[in-house]
Order: structure tokens, then sequence, then C-alpha cells
């Protein structure tokens, strides 16, 4: 979902940007980057999180996209090891991959790597079930996408389930959903420096991080995510008022964009398109505010 804010960022940072950026991109434009860039963001989810998140000991990297990270880290460690996404999660973490035959739909966690989309495409929600997935693996890909879009207890919950499992995971930031700036894609992902992963893959995560999108960053930091939390504070009453007027099951927690649950009995025909796995998915896209 867009927002007016994310128009005006873009705007803002489009008018900024000089003949002598694009001359410096990778040498300048790294340490605007590191130094920059990178310090809000890490303010801003601490903000997010109800100052639960602190990320002081984090480096941070950057791709194309959160999606190119990703499956670059799937890809690496299904090469060689176990991938297990959390079953009914985002089927993203999968389909962006060459070889497949590492990487499952496993609830028990039980592999070298553990995805999981934060908040979780299921219900906008974090579960003891996918608590407890990823407590049980040595590393996780934690993709931060509509948490933003939660509210305010929501997210600090949230945050401090998942606190104790930072240091042995990759956050990776979705700009595109969370922050709805879609015009130009950027991903950073931020992982604790002593983390295994940092030895094993910085050489080609350094190279990466060279070719982000300083467009997209610029935007970012323009971003008024004020605004934006009020456009979604709307958003989520219209998706209440939406499931009451069809007499669905109304759930006040986890993110507006997507709810989810379990029919009782047989379900009704104009329901059928919908379900999938036993359960019924709605993904909403509320009147543009």
């Amino acid at each position: 979902m867009g927002y007016s804010a994310g128009v005006a960022a873009y705007q803002t940072a489009a008018a900024k940007l000089t003949a002598r950026q694009l001359t410096t991109h990778y040498t300048a434009g790294l340490e605007t980057f590191r130094n920059d860039f990178v310090p809000q963001l890490k303010q801003r989810l601490a903000q997010l999180s109800g100052d639960v998140w602190c990320f002081d000991d984090y480096i941070a990297f950057a791709a194309g996209s959160d999606v190119d990270f990703m499956t670059h880290l799937v890809e690496a460690v299904a090469a060689e090891e176990r991938v297990v996404l959390y079953p009914g999660d985002w089927y993203g973490f999968r389909v962006g991959c060459s070889e497949s035959a590492n990487i499952m739909w496993d609830e028990s966690g039980a592999g070298d790597l553990a995805c999981l989309c934060i908040p979780s495409v299921r219900n906008g929600h974090m579960t003891d079930e996918m608590l407890r997935f990823l407590r049980a693996a040595p590393a996780c890909l934690l993709n931060l996408n509509l948490y933003p879009t939660l509210a305010p207890a929501d997210r600090k919950t949230a945050a401090q389930d998942l606190q104790p499992l930072l240091p042995k995971s990759v956050l990776s930031i979705s700009f595109s959903r969370g922050f709805g700036l879609t015009a130009s894609q950027l991903g950073v992902a931020l992982i604790h420096r002593s983390h295994p992963y940092c030895q094993r893959f910085q050489r080609q995560w350094d190279w990466f991080t060279y070719f982000y999108n300083a467009l997209a960053a610029q935007a970012f930091l323009e971003f008024d995510l004020t605004a934006s939390q009020q456009v979604d504070r709307d958003r989520a009453r219209w998706v209440r008022t939406w499931l009451e007027e069809h007499r669905l099951p109304v759930v006040e927690t986890g993110s507006y964009y997507v709810k989810s649950f379990r029919v009782e009995g047989p379900l009704p025909d104009y329901l059928h398109p919908l379900q999938r796995d036993s359960v019924v998915r709605l993904c909403f896209k509320p009147p543009q505010t």
C-alpha cells in the first residue's frame, strides 16, 4: 500500500540529487550509507520497537532489494545445508532459488537456517509456535516486512519476543511493504558483528553493498513515519468495518494487511477461492488515503 508521505519523500530525495553524487556513488556514497543512512535506520527501528531493540553491535549490508539479499542467503546456505521455512509463510523464500532440494516447509525448525516474515503473513502475528521454530535453528533469517504497520503495542510485544533471537539472526528490512517505498527497491540487512555469517559471506555482502539504491535510501530518510502511521490507523479501521459488514471474524491484533481464519463446519462457496491448507486468507488493500 502506498502513502502520500512516500511520494513526498521521493520528490524531496530526487530534488536533492546532484551530478557529483552520481560520480562518487561507489566511494563517498558508501560513506553516506554507513555514516548517515544506517544510524538513522537503526534509530528508527529502535523507535518502532518501543526502544526494545538496540543495534549498536550490528553491521549493515545492502543489496538491490530485500528479495535479492534473502535469495542470495537462502541459495548459499541451501547449497550445503538445510533451510526451513515456516509452513504457510512467504513462498518467496523458496521461489527465488535455483536449487530447492534443501529448502523445505517444516515447522520444527530442525535445519541450519530458519526463515520467517515479521510479522508473519499467516495473520500478521508472532505465535508461540513461530518462536519455537526460530529457537530450534542455529541461525535465522527474519524478513521485517509489515512490522511498521502494526499497532505500537503489537510492535513492542513482537520486539520483546524476538530480542533473544536477534544475535543469531539476519534481519532483512523490506522498505517496499513496511514503508511503501515501492517505486525503487532497497534491501538492507542487519547482522551482529560476531555472527558466523559475517566471516562466511562478508566478501559477497560488501560487494552487494556497493550497488545499494541511494535514491531509495534518501527517500527513507525523508519519509514521514508519523504521517504514514496515521494512514495505517485509518486503514485498520476500514478493514475492521469491512469484516463486520461481511460477518467475518474481527481480529484486532496483527497487521490489517492480512487476516486469516479457519471455518467451523462447511465452507461457504464464496470463500472457497480464498482457502489454502484449511485456512481462509484475506489480503486487504483499503482505499488510498
